[in-house]
Parts: structure tokens; C-alpha cells; sequence
């Protein structure tokens, strides 16, 4: 048997620093890896990453290429400066190394429409009778060829320096990084687009101002360029990027080894992470000034002999990108934390188009990848953009948002003409070649639709949208073709690794068919500029999919490839190639026939993408539950109706609400008509869906009735509802319903919202609002940092702008440190720091945490009163107001006090009927107070009466300490007590009852006959059933938490069903005996139907997914 001997030295090499630095070095740890039989590699896509082609090559008709007719492009680099993209690339006629090269440049204002290319670096003549040591051949009649590993500098002084080397091959196996090349030229690009004159920067051993066209860079007459000349030679991590075209003793070169395409990124500890090709690493300690004699091959990466990029990204992560493969297919994409930790590998570009044109070392697939170096500039989207050549004919980038994940956890609701300008595609995969592109258009009647056209015979356009993960799904489309007699459209719903389920084909003989197997079902026939609409409902369990198509009857038939999930639907406008493939012969020197000529253009358009997870819920019938809302639409004559009325109230609910069943009837009533009375306070606005307080009109209220005052438990509630746009759409008007501005009377009360928005963040996981509002949040917070500081530290709160007034400790104008509005303003500074990691912002992550720390100590310091064991209102420094109030627990609602006994001691309170304990619930203030009821009656009084407002904060507070704290003070049967309590107060006259207060001790509503206290929208309660009772508690990472506070011995059953959670669907069972609902004893946790975690007792059990 033969054995390659460099291979094995290389190899030997390689192995060598292995062991050392695999410890603390660059290394990938996942289970996904790519599969060379699939273009795709069976990757999942990193979700709404655009790869557009800058450049399609075209010998025949260069006028609609590069307008040479050159056929072999490769290399790009990519800068952004003064607003523009710059990609540089180099190009010969037919294949690599054979001459002339030439460098060229597009440039780009928003990475999408690029610019014809232009000669940056022309052809360059080779003196005849130049001749290599050690080669053989004499040059004659001969021209250079360009080669460049870093094409772009940016300077201190604000120059952009563009550059490339000239090369030079005596035959086509030569070598133009041999060190005997011509040498490295540069130019200036200036801010008005036109360039400065060529000179060399460096040359090589047998050249030198002479024997070269170009002057040397010193002779300029521009001071600030040859600045920034002399700066880019003292950079020694560009001075890597030029080793293998230097001289071989060059003395610029910190490391003279022939690693190759050397890519870098700093750590934040300042050490410089190196990439070479084959995915070689090493860190260099000094700034790249030196480096370890030997790199090692960055463990579980897999990469050929192929480029790879790294760098930090917006967010304060890393990534590189690369082949994850032995080929040049796919392009993919790897991230970490830390910069040497990589976890995931996801999908940027699995298409490859045909090789049109053959030539020399002409590689198939994406690939040759460059981003933007650290100093060459910082597009204004954040996101991440890189380049590469497909083929080493054409030329794309590609668009990553950041940050860089592969899931999403809400549905498509992607009406294209309703969001917003610009932002459209935002969640979609884009695959746009020039002849095949997809974009959104608007239609003669001005609606915005995207478009997917093709007069491209060797490529296609496509669109994927990404998708929670499904077991069955409904989805909702339209399309509009715009001819019937060429193109081919084709409407896929895939799994996560791109294997289609079932297809659904606008064919080019003027019918729609459906794939079922080896054969097609015909759907019926289309006409041009005809609208089709879709309804489709898809189950894995039944291998089967639903479709209706206009107002035809549904039909159902099988699919006609079993998956085990869906993912994605694809909109493509061609079939996917079957070449190459693994055995496909590395080179081709032939042409394709016909290969710079335009077929005939097919359009499509569509107007909106919809899908929801129709999962039936795992256990419980939905319908089973409707006999609630009959009584509940029963019991009154509906005076005041709003967006919903209670007609509609039980299709709201159905489509909306998680489903619980228990076996204490009186709990499961409220459950539904505390949902039944929520959705009263829907009302529509011309900017969008708000929730009231009060159904009657009130004269303090802001435009369209909107109160500020309960904006925090509207968010808590809600964000359990399957329609999450309505909170997203009730925010905005509040922060910017005044014509860009906040509603006048936002800040007429203290406010728990960033807090509430982040707690929603962890049941949606929707960055896209969270990072949207932020601003708007970080405003609001400056404003109370602004006019409601104390000299302490501490925040001040008359007790009426809490929304308490007539309290025992405060006052409508006294400017009290009180326990609210300190704990609010810890807890929103504690949302803003998190919201600003997810924002990739980390001086304001650091900046908010610190506020937050400081205001959690002052409120440690300054308001526990440690004679009352209680957190109390300071009514001036030193001086407590004396009385336990049940704002004194707010605290533990934000996970405040520190896990010490002594703060726990302050629950004791709620046992003690001189404390907190009524019969009828939770007053606001000790019952022992001589001042306890003693401010009148039925004015809105916050001197001890129980108000729902505080229960629900207190129950919240109390279900944080139950899970977060080590104490022995209260126990789940004190939770169930007081949750029962809550239960039983609302009632008036017999019947489902929620309003503003009510006595302690008769549980007669103080305001109960008056229209006003009807439905009163002022506190939560199904949340409490959801994270207290039922226990699931919402977390930033891929866990799902249960842990209910219910007594072992109290109930023998329940049901949570039907949860949107992270993008799945949750229930949560307790069946003691395993003879209720017969998925086995105990307490389970299903997600998407499927039993994934169960426990014999009600202990805390965690799904990781």
C-alpha cells in the first residue's frame, strides 16, 4: 500500500500540539454533522439569512455579466465604508492561475443591488524573458495573474486602502504564491467613488521600482495615504494575510509557515485567534506579533481544503463559516460564547447551480468565504455579511442576522403588505440569483407582495420560511402566477433537514398538482394573474395532508415521503439538481451547452404566509369546556361590548387560552371566566388592539380609555394567550400612540413593564419585539431616573400614583420611599441588562445590572425594618412608617430579598389573622394596625380592604419564594389556602364576580353594584394558576420547568393543556391513581403531544430540549 508522505507529515504535524490545545483552544463540540449527499447537508438553516448573487458569469453576453466575458471569479472580500459595501475579487478568463488576471470591485449601498464590476486592478504585463528558480519556463508575451487573501484596509485616518498581489504562472500547474511573484499592489477608494493611482506596496526579490509599471507607495504626494500605507505594514495581522505570495525570509512576516488564508478575530482578553484553511488554529498572545510554531486542526471541525472565517459578531458572540465537509458544499455556519467554544452547525447556503463553464481547479459549491475584517467597517443592520464564490464562477454574499440561531418560536403571521416596510423577509431564507430573484414588489394596486421570478435555465429562486418545530400544522397562502404555460413553481413543507413531506407544483402545462408518490394528483387548472389561496393542514401522525384550494371541497391524501416533523415551507421556482454528487469527477474543462442564454421569465407572486400548530391538545377536548362560557354569557344583558362580544367569546377562547380541568370545581370556573372577562377588554384602535381597565369611560383616563395602572399584570395574564400580537400591538400605542411619542399619561402610575415584557420574552421567545421596544423602555426608565431619585438612592411614590391610595403609610402627595416603585425600578433595570444581552449590547447589559445591584441594596439597608422583620416605607431617612403593608412583599414578586432566613420570616404574616389573614383573602395592610379600616369606605381605600391587585402580587411573590428560597416559614398548603381564598372572593350574588375591592371579612365587593367595578381588569389570576399552582416556570434557556404547589394529598387529578411555550406545546397532568387520563401514574409533562418527563409524587421535574 502507497503512502503519501507529505500527507503523513502534514497529518504528524497536525497531531502534535494537539493535546495542549484542546484544552483552551478553537474547538467545536456538537452531534450535527453535514451529509456530503445532500447539497444542503441535511443542515437546519440559520433563520433569515439572505444569499444574494452579486455577479452571474457570462462568456456569451458579457454585457449582462462582468462585461469581459471572464469566466473564473473567486476570492471576494468585502468591506463597509461611508455606507457601502465594497467586495473585491479577483478573475481570469477561464480557469484558475491561468493568465491575465485582473482584480475587480462592486460596491453595494444596501447589500443587495450591487453594482456592474469595474477593473480596481487591471491586467498587468510580465517582462519577457522573466523566468522562477527552480521552474522551468521563460516568459513571453505574458501577463500576471492577481491573487489576494485580504483585499481591503481601512486606516486610523480614515482611508480605505483596496490592494491585491500579482502573481505569475508560467503554465497552468504553476503557482503564483511561490514567493516569486511581482508583488502587492494597493490604491485608495475614495468617498466620492472615484480611486486613487495605482503603486506597489511590497515587492517581491527580482522586482522593484525599475523594472515595475507602478511607482512605489512612498512616492506619493499624499501624506495621510502613505499614513495609511505605512500603518497597514506595521499590522502584523495583515502582514499573516500576505505570507504565502511573500518573499520567504520576508521580515514583515510574523510567522513564515505556509498555513493558508489566514483569517483572525480578538477575544476579549485581547489574544488573536488565527483560522487557516483545513480549520488550523493557534492564539497568539501579543497581537499577532508572534504565534506557536505549530497549529493544530481545531477539534470536531470538520473543513477541506477550503477557507473558514471567523469573527465576533454584533451580540458579543462569535462564528465561523466554512464547508463542514471533505467538499465545497454546504456553507455553514458555527457560533460560540466564548470564541473557542463552538456549539451548533447551521445552514447559510445548501444550493448549488450548475457549473456552467469548465476550467482549470474550478471546485463546485459555495465556498472561499470572507466577512468584513475587525477595522473594516460595521454595517448599520448589525447583522453579519459574508462573500464567497459558487463555482469559482459566480459571486453572492450572504446576509446572518444576528443573532445567529436556527430556531423560532412563533408561528408565521406574515401578511407581506401589513409589516412593515423594508422588514418583510426579515424571517425568510432567500436563495436570489440575478435571473431568478426574490424580493418583496408591490402589485398595480400598490399591496406589497414577494415576488419569485426565473428566466434563468440553470438556477431557481427560493423562499423558506422556518417554522416551529411541528407534528402537525395548519397553513394558510396565496399565490398569484402570472402565466400558465412555462415555469414551475414548487410549494414544499420540509422537515428540519430539508426532506420534503409533500409538494404542491404550479406546473408549466397550466395545472396545480400535488406530489403523492411516484405520480401526481391533478388539483385542478390555474390561469394567469388568477389568485389562489390555500388552506393546508398537515399531520405527521397520519401521514397525510389536508388541502383546500379556493372554495374547492378539502381533499386529503398521503404524503409522499413520511417525516417526523415539520419546519419549514419552501417556495422554489425549479427542481433541485442532482449533480454533483460525491463521485462526481473533480474537474471539468467543458462547457454546458448554451450557457449564457435567458429562458423565457416566469413571475409568481404571494401575498401571505400563515401557520399555527393545530395540535389538538394532548388530553383535553376544547368543547368540553364551552358549557362555562354559555353560563358565564348567561348571567348578564352585555351593555358594553367591545372588540369581542360574548357571542364570540368561546371561539376567542378556543383559539386562544391553554386548557385546565380540575377537580375543585370553583378553581376551574374561575380559570374560564377570568379568560371570559379579559377578552371584554379587547378594544380596537386605529393603532392597533389596546386592553382597558375599566369598561365604562373614566375622566383620568389617556385616549381610548387606556390606565396605566395595571399595564404589568395586563402583560403577565396575557402573555399566556396564543395571540401574542395583541400585547405587542398594546404596548406600542402606550409608548408610541402619540405620534411617535408615549401616551401622555404612561407614567401617571409606577410601572413594572420592561420587567413584564422580558417575563413575556420567556414564554415567546420573541426577540424581534423585545429588541424593537427596547429603546422606548431605556426611555422610560431615564424618565423616573430623572424626577423620582431621592438623595438616598431610592425611589419616591405618592401612594395614589401607585395606584394604592388612602394607604396607612402614604399619602396622594407624599414622596415616600416605598417598596413598590424601589422594587419596579430593580426589576426593570434587571429586564433592560438581560434585553441588552440579547441586543448584543454589553456596556449597557453592565450598566443596567449595576443599577439594579445598587438598588437591591438599598432596599436590603433602607427599607427592611428589622423590628418588624418586614420590608416597609420609608417615610424619611431612618424614619419607617410603622406598618406591615402587602406592598412589604413585593420584593419576592421581582426574587429581591436575599435567601436568608430572617427576610422569610416576613411570611409568617400571611397565617396570622392579626396580620394579612381574612376569611375572605389578603388585606393590604396588618389587621392589627389601629389604623387598619379606618380611612371611610368605598373611595377606593388601600387601608386594609383585600384589593385583587395586591393578591396577585402577593400570591406571585409567594409562589417565587415557594421555588427560588431555602425556608421552612410556608409550604404549598399555605399557596393552595390562599389561592382558595382568592377563588372564593370572587363571587357576588351567587355568581362569577371580579371588581376593585372587597371587606375582609363579609367578601362583599365595595363597589360590587356599581358599573364601574364590573370586570374590573386590575390583577391576574390565570397566571397564578399557570407558574404557581400548576407550577410551570418560565426560563430563559431550552428547560421546561414544573413544579406545582399543590398539597400531595388535595387533589387526585388536573390538567393544564394546550400551553404555547418556546414554540412547543405544553401539558402538564396529575393523575394519581392512572386512571384518569391513562398516560401512566403520577405527574407528566408532555410537549407536542409526546410524554417527555414524569414523577411518581408532585417533586420538581425538568425537560431539557
Amino acid at each position: 500500500m502507497k503512502t503519501n508522505k507529505k500527507h503523513f507529515l502534514f497529518t504528524l504535524l497536525l497531531g502534535i500540539t494537539l493535546p495542549f490545545y484542546a484544552q483552551g483552544g478553537v474547538h467545536l463540540v456538537t452531534k450535527t454533522l453535514s451529509n456530503v449527499d445532500y447539497h444542503n447537508g441535511e443542515l437546519s438553516p440559520a433563520v433569515g439569512t439572505h444569499n444574494i448573487q452579486t455577479l452571474r458569469a457570462n462568456r456569451e453576453h458579457p454585457e449582462k455579466g462582468d462585461g469581459f466575458g471572464w469566466t473564473y471569479n473567486h476570492a471576494p472580500m468585502l468591506a463597509y465604508w461611508n455606507g457601502t459595501f465594497y467586495l473585491e475579487y479577483l478573475s481570469n478568463p477561464v480557469g484558475e492561475h491561468i493568465p491575465p488576471g485582473q482584480s475587480l470591485l462592486q460596491t453595494s449601498k444596501d447589500g443587495y443591488n450591487w453594482s456592474a464590476p469595474i477593473a480596481i486592478f487591471p491586467p498587468y504585463n510580465v517582462p519577457d524573458g522573466f523566468t522562477k528558480p527552480n521552474y522551468p519556463g521563460v516568459a513571453k508575451n505574458l501577463q500576471a495573474v492577481t491573487h489576494h487573501r485580504v483585499g481591503f484596509f481601512t486606516a486610523k485616518n480614515g482611508k480605505l486602502l483596496v490592494m491585491t498581489h500579482y502573481g505569475i504562472c508560467l503554465d497552468d500547474k504553476d503557482d503564483p504564491n511561490d514567493g516569486n511573484g511581482i508583488g502587492r499592489v494597493v490604491r485608495e477608494i475614495k468617498e466620492d467613488g472615484t480611486f486613487g493611482p495605482i503603486y506597489f506596496i511590497r515587492y517581491n526579490h527580482a522586482f522593484n521600482e525599475k523594472n515595475t509599471s507602478y511607482p512605489f507607495f512612498t512616492k506619493s504626494k499624499d501624506k495621510r495615504f502613505k499614513d495609511a500605507c505605512q500603518e497597514l505594514l506595521a499590522n502584523p495581522l495583515y502582514m499573516m494575510q500576505w505570507v504565502e505570495e511573500s518573499d520567504r525570509d520576508d521580515d514583515l512576516i510574523p510567522l513564515k509557515k505556509m498555513y493558508k488564508a489566514f483569517s483572525y478575530y480578538h477575544l476579549p482578553d485581547g489574544r488573536v485567534v488565527a483560522l487557516w484553511k483545513h480549520a488550523l488554529t493557534a492564539i497568539s498572545n501579543d497581537g499577532g506579533k508572534t504565534w506557536p510554531e505549530n497549529a493544530y486542526r481545531a477539534p470536531g471541525f470538520v473543513n477541506s481544503n477550503a477557507k473558514i472565517w471567523g469573527q465576533k459578531t454584533a451580540d458579543g458572540k462569535y462564528a465561523t463559516v466554512y464547508n463542514p465537509s471533505e467538499f465545497r458544499w454546504p456553507l455553514a455556519v458555527s457560533t460560540s460564547i466564548d470564541g473557542l467554544k463552538y456549539e451548533n452547525l447551521f445552514l447559510i447556503h445548501g444550493d448549488i447551480t450548475a457549473m456552467r463553464y469548465g476550467g482549470n481547479y474550478k471546485s463546485r459549491g459555495p465556498q472561499y468565504v470572507r466577512g468584513i475584517l475587525e477595522n473594516n467597517g460595521d454595517p448599520k443592520d448589525n447583522n453579519m455579511w459574508v462573500t464567497y464564490s459558487v463555482n469559482k464562477e459566480d459571486l453572492w454574499v450572504s446576509k446572518i442576522p444576528i443573532p445567529i440561531t436556527n430556531q423560532v418560536t412563533k408561528h408565521a403571521n406574515d401578511r407581506f403588505n401589513l409589516l412593515p416596510e423594508g422588514e418583510e423577509l426579515n424571517l425568510w431564507n432567500i436563495y436570489s440569483p440575478l435571473w431568478a430573484p426574490v424580493k418583496i414588489e408591490k402589485l398595480d394596486n400598490g399591496e406589497r407582495w414577494l415576488a419569485l421570478k426565473d428566466w434563468d435555465p440553470f438556477d431557481y429562486a427560493k423562499a423558506e420560511r422556518v417554522l416551529p418545530t411541528s407534528k402537525n400544522i395548519n397553513l394558510s397562502f396565496s399565490v398569484l402566477p402570472k402565466q400558465n404555460d412555462r415555469g414551475n413553481l414548487q410549494i414544499e413543507v420540509q422537515n428540519s433537514k430539508g426532506h420534503a413531506c409533500t409538494r404542491i407544483i404550479f406546473d408549466n402545462d397550466g395545472l396545480i398538482k400535488l406530489k403523492t408518490g411516484a405520480r401526481y394528483n391533478t388539483l385542478g387548472e390555474y390561469s394567469p394573474n388568477e389568485v389562489y389561496h390555500f388552506d393546508l393542514f398537515l399531520t405527521v401522525a397520519d401521514r397525510s395532508i389536508s388541502i383546500k384550494l379556493n372554495n374547492s371541497k378539502e381533499r386529503t391524501r398521503l404524503f409522499f415521503n413520511p417525516v417526523e416533523s415539520f419546519q419549514r415551507i419552501v417556495f422554489r421556482t425549479g427542481d433541485i439538481p442532482d449533480n454533483p454528487i460525491p463521485n462526481t469527477p473533480a474537474d471539468r474543462y467543458t462547457d454546458l451547452s448554451m450557457p449564457g442564454e435567458e429562458d423565457l421569465k416566469a413571475e409568481y407572486f404571494i401575498s401571505h404566509v400563515i401557520s399555527s400548530n393545530n395540535t389538538k391538545s394532548a388530553i383535553l377536548n376544547k368543547d368540553d369546556f364551552k358549557h362555562h362560557v354559555d353560563y358565564f354569557n348567561s348571567m348578564e344583558d352585555e351593555n358594553i361590548v367591545q372588540a369581542i362580544p360574548n357571542d364570540e367569546s368561546w371561539e376567542w377562547m378556543k383559539n386562544n387560552i391553554p386548557l385546565f380541568e380540575s377537580p375543585q370545581a370553583n378553581f376551574e370556573q374561575m380559570y374560564y371566566y377570568r379568560w371570559w372577562s379579559y377578552r371584554k377588554h379587547i378594544k380596537e384602535t386605529p393603532l392597533g388592539r389596546i386592553l382597558t381597565e375599566f369598561l365604562v369611560n373614566r375622566s383620568y383616563a389617556d385616549q381610548y380609555n387606556l390606565i396605566a395602572c395595571a399595564i404589568g399584570h395586563h402583560i403577565y395574564e396575557g402573555r399566556w394567550l396564543h395571540d401574542d400580537k395583541l400585547l405587542e400591538e398594546y404596548i406600542k400605542v402606550w409608548f408610541r400612540g402619540n405620534e411617535g411619542k408615549p401616551m401622555k399619561k404612561l407614567r401617571n402610575f409606577s410601572s413594572w413593564t420592561a420587567d413584564a415584557l422580558y417575563n413575556k420574552f420567556l414564554i415567546d421567545n420573541d426577540t424581534t419585539f423585545i429588541l424593537d421596544i427596547y429603546p422606548d423602555l431605556k426611555n422610560e426608565y431615564a424618565a423616573w431616573e430623572g424626577d423620582h431619585r431621592l438623595p438616598s438612592g431610592l425611589y419616591w411614590q405618592g401612594d395614589v400614583q401607585d395606584g394604592m391610595e388612602e394607604t396607612i403609610s402614604g399619602g396622594r402627595r407624599k414622596q415616600y420611599a416605598r417598596p413598590t416603585i424601589n422594587s419596579y425600578m430593580y426589576a426593570n433595570a434587571k429586564a433592560l441588562s438581560k434585553i441588552a444581552t440579547l441586543a448584543g449590547e454589553t456596556t449597557e447589559e453592565k450598566v443596567y445590572a449595576k443599577k439594579a445591584d445598587e438598588i437591591k441594596e438599598l432596599i436590603h439597608t433602607l427599607l427592611w425594618n428589622a423590628d418588624s422583620t418586614f420590608f416597609e416605607t420609608l417615610r424619611s431617612p431612618g424614619e419607617f412608617a410603622l406598618v406591615r403593608e402587602a406592598i412589604g412583599y413585593i420584593p419576592w414578586y421581582f426574587n429581591i430579598p436575599e435567601n436568608k432566613d430572617n427576610y422569610a420570616q416576613a411570611w409568617s404574616q400571611i397565617m396570622d389573622s392579626e396580620g394579612f389573614l381574612a376569611p375572605y383573602g389578603l388585606t393590604t395592610a396588618e389587621r392589627r394596625h389601629p389604623e387598619f379600616r379606618t380611612r371611610g369606605c368605598c373611595k377606593c381605600e388601600w387601608d386594609g380592604a383585600v384589593w385583587p391587585f395586591a393578591s396577585s402580587q402577593t400570591l406571585t411573590a409567594l409562589a417565587n419564594l415557594l421555588n427560588n428560597y431555602d425556608q421552612s416559614v410556608v409550604n404549598d398548603s399555605v399557596y393552595f389556602k390562599h389561592m382558595e381564598l382568592y377563588v372564593e372572593s370572587q363571587y357576588h350574588r351567587g355568581r362569577p364576580y371580579i371588581g376593585e375591592y372587597l371587606d375582609e371579612v363579609t367578601g362583599y365587593w365595595l363597589k360590587g353594584d356599581q358599573e364601574r367595578s364590573r370586570y374590573y381588569n386590575h390583577s391576574t389570576f390565570n397566571d397564578l394558576i399557570i407558574t404557581g399552582l400548576i407550577g410551570l416556570r418560565p426560563r430563559s434557556d431550552r428547560t421546561i420547568e414544573v413544579h406545582p404547589l399543590i398539597p400531595e394529598n388535595k387533589w387526585d387529578w388536573f390538567c393544564l393543556d394546550n400551553v404555547n411555550y418556546h414554540g412547543k406545546t405544553i401539558t402538564i397532568v396529575w393523575d394519581k391513581n392512572g386512571n384518569k387520563y391513562n398516560i401512566g401514574k403520577g405527574l407528566s409533562l408532555l410537549v407536542d403531544g409526546e410524554v417527555v418527563a414524569q414523577s411518581d409524587t408532585m417533586k420538581r421535574i425538568t425537560y431539557s430540549y
